[in-house]
């Protein structure tokens, strides 16, 4: 088999302003945890209330998912993404006005939570028009690292922005660091010679979504995803506060431990990605290349979750943080690169929207339910161990059902009408 053609010198700037723009996606994200014991305090809130705004981010999190992911198909990638980031660039400038309390919190966590949803799987779908698909898992998986660097940089440098000049301070840099990204993409940003096609050809299949949706593929996406997401959404709005209350560790050094496991996440998630790429290019089955390997990803990031709360502190804790809450976020790259081989291009935004919206649901009970548990505990380290444990359980499940029920080449065999040996030798 053939190698296939190098990337252009655009299809690596388009990669480059995407995996920016999940860098300043997860800096919104990480700022509410960040800032959340200041918040607390400011604004006299349990942890359960706290735990409150950390799920309001998901209420429409997952809606707009789906909606953006349909659109995805029909509305140009170059503004489709000025428009997302417009909107939660401006939900972080409202919080860094001093009229703005608790009301204006909540709100705007709902509209930031409906702009980025849909993120990640618009991210994938628009890198997914500039590249093959059997040299998409790579791409996919820096847009995930993406994510992890803007934890890695953006912890300790909105950490010192806390401290020094005020939480709502933190808030205001992530706006404006949104609000300059869309002045790049507006010029530089589009799509590419794979980008979905306004309409189906003439012989394209037309599989119901019913179908789609049903397909062990989607199915074990859909579990370890909603594992990687509770998990997820989880770390970003308590881990600062469980490093902080329970092992008496100040932010700004709490900052800089969340960041060094994220640069370690890093090599872990981009050797994963460039060996699933590797595996593909070799032959191997997609089923191992992005399912057994993804799968195992998670089960391993929630073995590690178990011990956190197990180990004590120091090093020890360190290197199992950068297991229990890196390794895994892998998966979400291999997913959408498996889920994109279900479909034709005019459909895969609306699949990848649909698959991850619903996933993501985990993020509206992951924070809240962290709250209520730690504020029902004994104490505060028994109640963050009783939701750390949660998490673990979860991700071990999904993980072995994404290993055992991905299997992308036979579902497309399964919904194309085209002979099942054709599919299979692709």
């Amino acid at each position: 088999m053939a190698d296939p053609p190098a990337p252009t010198r655009r299809a690596r700037t388009i990669l480059a302003l995407l995996v920016l723009f999940m860098m300043i996606n997860f800096m919104d994200k990480t700022v509410l945890g960040l800032a959340g014991k200041h918040i607390r305090d400011d604004l006299g809130l349990s942890d359960t209330a706290f735990g409150s705004i950390g799920s309001a981010f998901y209420l429409l999190f997952s809606v707009s998912g789906i909606v953006v992911g349909f659109l995805a198909d029909r509305v140009p990638a170059r503004r489709l993404l000025a428009v997302l980031v417009v909107v939660w660039s401006a939900s972080q400038l409202v919080i860094g006005l001093p009229a703005a309390g608790l009301g204006a919190l909540l709100v705007t966590r709902v509209t930031l939570g409906a702009a980025e949803g849909p993120a990640f799987a618009t991210a994938n779908h628009t890198a997914f028009g500039w590249f093959p698909d059997r040299d998409r898992a790579l791409p996919s998986s820096l847009l995930t690292v993406g994510g992890a660097a803007g934890v890695a940089i953006g912890a300790p440098l909105l950490a010192v922005v806390v401290t020094r000049f005020g939480w709502r301070a933190a808030f205001a840099l992530t706006g404006v660091l949104g609000v300059l990204w869309t002045l790049a993409w507006l010029g530089l940003g589009g799509e590419g010679p794979y980008a979905s096609r306004t309409e189906p050809a003439p012989d394209e299949p037309r599989v119901p979504y019913r179908r789609l949706l049903t397909r062990g593929t989607v199915l074990g996406g859909l579990a370890a995803g909603f594992a990687g997401f509770w998990t997820m959404a989880v770390a970003v709005t308590w881990l600062p506060q469980y490093l902080q209350r329970v092992h008496g560790i100040a932010l700004e050094k709490a900052s800089l431990i969340a960041a060094g496991t994220q640069v370690v996440g890093i090599a872990f998630m981009l050797a994963i990605g460039y060996a699933s790429t590797r595996m593909m290019r070799a032959g191997r089955t997609s089923r191992s290349a992005r399912g057994v390997l993804g799968g195992a990803a998670v089960v391993v990031s929630g073995l590690a979750t178990l011990l956190v709360t197990r180990v004590g502190g120091g090093a020890a804790l360190i290197l199992v943080m950068m297991i229990a809450f890196t390794v895994g976020n892998a998966f979400f790259g291999l997913m959408q690169a498996a889920l994109s081989e279900l479909v034709p291009a005019s459909r895969r935004g609306a699949l990848l929207g649909i698959v991850t919206a619903v996933a993501s649901t985990a993020g509206a009970f992951g924070p809240l339910l962290t709250g209520a548990i730690v504020d029902a505990a004994a104490t505060r380290a028994a109640g963050f161990q009783h939701a750390f444990d949660l998490g673990a359980a979860l991700m071990v499940c999904g993980g072995l059902l994404a290993a055992a029920l991905i299997r992308p080449s036979r579902d497309r065999a399964a919904l194309d009408p085209a002979p099942a040996s054709a599919v299979l030798t692709h």
